[in-house]
């Protein structure tokens, strides 16, 4: 078939990343960026492509670590984005950590070389055309946009605020100071992992809470929120029992003086979530206080709790595992008419917390939308890999979902790895699926159109 035109509508590190693969994969790409034009956002400060908001670090490089591994398997497929990065770097032990100026200014002179990408200083408008669309909008997208995600999806499937939990590995949790029970023993099986604590030390964890230190709000999150989600430590400083008839209270659960729930958040329960506790504490501080908690003295945070501004999608409704929206939400009232366009997602608005994540996500789009273009066989990334283990956990079914960042704990492994072969074992298996995957005859056409693919 003819190559045919494109859409991209984000120039951060998602769409930059999605736009380059789709030039080199021989699209013509409008690729949109409002601030480029007079569009503008609570939290950038520039006009720059791929501009880097909060940190200017892409955190660990060792494969040992989730975030080095996940770069990894980007630098094997090619990414423009951990390309520039890398150049851009600047001396920061084992992490990678760039020039924010200099990392701006290689994505710019990426997407100008391309020959393929038009990059437009506007807000994206027009959606009654049937251009396949790429949607990377970031965590703060316009109110245009947001207002048409939000009609098209039925007006309940779009978020603007996170309120994450604290998300601990579960082989670091002391099981002889929990157990497994539902409140009120309701239930034929047990959900919850309970952690109880004595008078002493629940007085303690109160005082530590109401004595913390919290993130600093951003000016454009003041006021966001509301009762029915309050910060665990503002719950603290309401007074001494507050916890106690909130989120640790211990009515149903036996003769404790008051209990943490956990509730797993995988199907293989390689990870629990600590209900109730969203929290502005600073990351430190989290995991000196959460391990005052005699059944997590030794706990390992795959994520910590955070509160922030940030629209995303309920992608587990929304999205199916190529990031594609799916059909179920065209037809008959669409703000597309009868047609199914095809529409992809990527990047935070997904829910993938984290500048690498934004990378990975943005190039699996890109990847699944040119097959589907061209009229390929879908040849989705293998399971055992970082990128598909990533985009499975932010699309299977969860009424619990909230973003997360990529963690080992969400690798598919053996029910009896033992906890010292954890890490090594992952590590290989991830990076010997993605060379089978690329080796193998469905995926030549990726070798073929991705010469810049730097190999294992």
């Amino acid at each position: 078939m003819a190559i045919c035109k494109v859409r991209v509508i984000g120039g951060g590190l998602s769409g930059c990343e999605a736009a380059l693969q789709l030039a080199n994969r021989g699209f013509e790409v409008d690729l949109y960026e409002m601030r480029k034009g007079a569009g503008k956002t609570p939290a950038h400060k520039t006009s720059n492509l791929a501009e880097l908001v909060c940190s200017n670090s892409f955190k660990g490089l060792s494969v040992s670590s989730a975030h080095g591994l996940l770069k990894r398997e980007l630098r094997m497929l090619g990414s423009f984005i951990l390309q520039a990065a890398e150049k851009a770097g600047v001396p920061a032990g084992e992490s990678l950590t760039v020039n924010r100026e200099l990392f701006s200014a290689e994505v710019e002179k990426l997407i100008a070389e391309s020959g393929r990408i038009n990059l437009i200083g506007e807000e994206c408008t027009n959606f009654a055309d049937n251009i396949p669309t790429l949607v990377a909008a970031g965590p703060l997208c316009s109110d245009f946009l947001t207002q048409k995600i939000i009609k098209q999806t039925g007006g309940k499937k779009l978020h603007f605020f996170d309120a994450i939990a604290p998300v601990i590995e579960s082989d670091s949790i002391d099981y002889s100071q929990a157990f497994l029970m539902n409140r009120n023993e309701k239930g034929e099986t047990a959900d919850f992992l309970n952690c109880p604590l004595d008078k002493e030390t629940y007085f303690e964890f109160v005082r530590l809470l109401r004595e913390a230190d919290s993130v600093e709000e951003k000016p454009f999150e003041k006021n966001e929120l509301f009762e029915g989600c309050l910060p665990v430590e503002e719950m603290a400083r309401r007074g001494l029992d507050t916890l106690r008839f909130g989120p640790m209270r211990p009515v149903g659960l036996g003769k404790h003086y008051a209990v943490i729930q956990l509730r797993a958040e995988n199907l293989q329960k390689t990870l629990y979530n600590m209900v109730g506790f969203q929290t502005r504490l600073k990351w430190g501080t989290q995991k000196e206080i959460f391990r005052l908690v005699p059944a997590l003295k030794n706990a390992e945070f795959a994520r910590f709790g955070q509160m922030h501004r940030n629209t995303f999608l309920e992608s587990p409704l929304i999205l199916d595992n190529s990031l594609k929206m799916k059909n179920t939400f065209f037809g008959e009232g669409s703000i597309f008419g009868d047609r199914s366009p095809k529409i992809y997602f990527a990047g935070q608005i997904t829910g993938a917390e984290g500048y690498t994540e934004a990378v990975a996500t943005g190039w699996y789009a890109a990847w699944n939308m040119a097959n589907e273009l061209l009229e390929l066989p879908q040849n989705l990334l293998p399971v055992g890999t970082c990128i598909r283990t990533l985009v499975d956990s932010i699309t299977a079914p969860n009424e619990h979902f909230q973003p997360i960042n990529f963690n080992f704990g969400l690798l598919p492994r053996p029910e009896n790895l033992k906890k010292n072969q954890k890490k090594e074992f992952l590590t290989n298996q991830a990076q010997d699926e993605l060379k089978k995957w690329i080796l193998c005859p469905a995926s030549c056409n990726f070798v073929q159109c991705a010469p810049s693919v730097i190999p294992a």
